[in-house]
């Protein structure tokens, strides 16, 4: 074995062939075209992009609304929008939503539409290049002086070949600066579950015109029971129609009622002044007022002159008497009653608060535990009176706002014991006192009147006929009074002339001859009448004496029993004023010459 030959086997590799090496002046050639290509590329994409049909700039779609950014509640408002493509791709499928501010009145086509909701849509299939569109869209705004009302436009569309949808907006406010129809609505802010509430609406058309066919809708809460309304509801104790409200003259609506609920709801009354629009109510104003159901630890019951709905007359003292109460079983200490008196009627200058504290700039009383020691620990079901004593001016010498005083009362303590979970205790109570209606009457008597002149002698003579002109005026600074008339008569020896003048819009005098009355049916005197500016109601008549020979050296009576009478549309009471009697010698410009000759 040792002698065969040995072999050494070297490993066999398999190696592939080389590729051969591109020369430098090719790569100069691919790279001088790719460059010249891709600036090629570039450059056509850049003027596609600036001219092509598929370019869009969404900047280059504007929308816009034009208005007012002011307005009365009652004025018909005209929205003009305006869109615009100043792009150079045709716009598709163009939608204009525009909406409404809340509560508007719309108008269409000279119309008010309630159908259709408060959103109106304006459908625009293609909106070319450097086109422009107008809509316009009118209506009435409704609200309360100060109120934001905003509208809302809002654009969608397809642009070109683009899948993306498109939107545009734009919106407008517009404040409400006035309303022609001053609405206050009164009512209790809180109010214990079952006590009886009163809501009182006070409106005056403070407009430079009369307003026709308006109509109150009065909405109540859940739990509220009416009980008594002045004056008597139109439908159902919520409506009460206005056939015409004049300018600078107005009235009240009073809702007494029950209210109940849960410890903590807040009820609310709403008010909705409607006018009549081309045969359709639609809403003019709003106005709400809110009570809280609240069920005290404590009580307060206040009453004015040993009622809880005293009605006062101009110049009364009214004694008003705080009971309160510890309703639960605890024992409260840091008691603090206050009373805010408002209403211009008070005179102040008379108040009498028993040991309390006023504060003019806020126009509260405040009693603490320094003059009350009950305030200091009020036992469990203790209970006691505070009273204080205000009068009242004789008139107020302006309109409605004016006939009525208000007292708000609340008794609080912070100090509040560790079982209750509440950071004070406190009730308020409310009080309205109403001020029946003051009008005046008065006669004037004129021998030589400055607009009929004179006939007959004066002093008159026995058997010879003088003439004398007679005013009746009548102004009337509280509530609207209703039913109102003046009668007078007429005594044996004076004739009735039928010689009369009144004033514009008022009404004739008649003269029964069978028992020589005059008689001046005035209807409904507006609140108001000869004060602050306004003219009083004037009635003028001429009447004729001839003495007798057993009057002469006296004076001769020429119109007896003047009397003015009236109902006050919001008291409810009869009112009546009496005039003294006139004779030869009531003459206003010829004093002591009434002696009969």
């Amino acid at each position: 074995m040792s002698d065969l030959p040995t072999f050494t086997q070297t490993p066999l590799y398999s190696v592939p062939p080389a590729m051969p090496k591109p020369t430098s002046h090719m790569s100069r050639r691919a790279l001088f075209w790719s460059t010249i290509t891709a600036v090629v590329l570039g450059i056509i994409s850049v003027l596609l992009f600036l001219y092509g049909g598929s370019s869009f700039t969404e900047s280059g779609v504007v929308l816009t609304i034009d208005g007012p950014t002011q307005a009365s509640v009652g004025d018909e408002i005209v929205y003009k929008v305006n869109y615009q493509n100043k792009t150079k791709t045709t716009l598709r499928n163009v939608k204009l939503s525009f909406n409404y501010p809340q509560s508007s009145a719309i108008v269409k086509d000279g119309q008010i539409v309630t159908s259709n909701g408060n959103v109106q849509v304006v459908d625009e299939p293609d909106l070319e290049p450097g086109a422009s569109k107008d809509e316009e869209f009118h209506s009435f705004l409704v609200g309360d002086k100060g109120n934001i009302k905003v509208a809302f436009a809002k654009l969608t569309f397809d642009a070109g070949d683009l899948k993306s949808k498109f939107e545009k907006s734009a919106q407008l406010s517009t404040t409400i600066s006035d309303v022609p129809v001053a609405l206050t609505l009164v009512g209790p802010p809180t109010s214990v579950s079952g006590q009886a509430v009163t809501y009182i609406l006070d409106y005056r058309n403070q407009s430079g015109d009369d307003i026709s066919d308006l109509q109150f809708v009065l909405t109540y809460p859940d739990g509220f029971k009416v009980t008594k309304v002045s004056p008597n509801a139109t439908a159902g104790n919520t409506v009460w129609s206005l056939p015409i409200v004049k300018k600078d003259s107005g009235s009240r609506i009073t809702i007494q009622g029950t209210l109940t609920g849960r410890q903590g709801e807040s009820k609310a009354v709403n008010v909705t002044l409607q006018r009549n629009i081309n045969g359709t109510y639609v809403d003019y104003e709003k106005t709400t007022v809110t009570t809280v159901i609240s069920t005290p630890l404590l009580n307060i019951n206040t009453t004015v002159n040993g009622s809880a709905n005293y009605i006062s007359h101009g110049g009364d003292i009214l004694l008003y008497s705080i009971k309160y109460t510890n309703a639960s079983n605890l024992t409260f200490s840091g008691l603090n009653l206050t009373v805010k008196l408002a209403g211009s009627m008070y005179d102040l200058s008379s108040l009498d608060t028993r040991g309390g504290f006023y504060d003019s700039s806020t126009g509260t009383i405040n009693w603490n535990s320094t003059v009350v020691p009950d305030f200091n620990s009020l036992a469990p079901r203790a209970t006691g009176t505070v009273v204080f004593s205000v009068k009242l001016k004789q008139t107020s010498g302006s309109g409605s706002g004016n006939t009525l005083v208000h007292a708000t009362i609340a008794l609080e303590t912070e100090n509040v014991p560790d079982t209750i979970d509440i950071n004070k205790i406190s009730v308020v109570d409310d009080i309205i006192t109403k001020i029946t209606s003051q009008p005046t009457f008065s006669q004037k008597m004129y021998y030589n009147d400055a607009s009929f002149g004179s006939s007959g002698p004066m002093p008159p003579q026995v058997g010879k006929s003088t003439t004398f002109t007679i005013h009746w005026l009548v102004t009337n600074p509280g509530n609207a009074l209703s039913n109102t008339k003046i009668v007078g008569t007429l005594p044996q020896g004076v004739t009735w002339k039928n010689v009369v003048s009144v004033g514009s819009g008022q009404t004739q005098p008649t003269f029964n001859k069978s028992n020589s009355q005059i008689v001046w049916n005035i209807g409904t005197l507006p609140y108001g009448i000869g004060t602050g500016g306004t003219l009083a109601y004037e009635l003028i008549f001429q009447v004729a004496i001839n003495p007798s020979s057993t009057q002469a050296g006296a004076f001769a009576p020429v119109l007896t029993n003047a009397t003015f009478s009236g109902v006050d549309s919001f008291t409810q009471q009869n009112i009546v004023v009496n005039s003294s009697d006139l004779n030869t010698n009531s003459t206003v410009d010829r004093p002591g010459d009434g002696t009969i000759q």
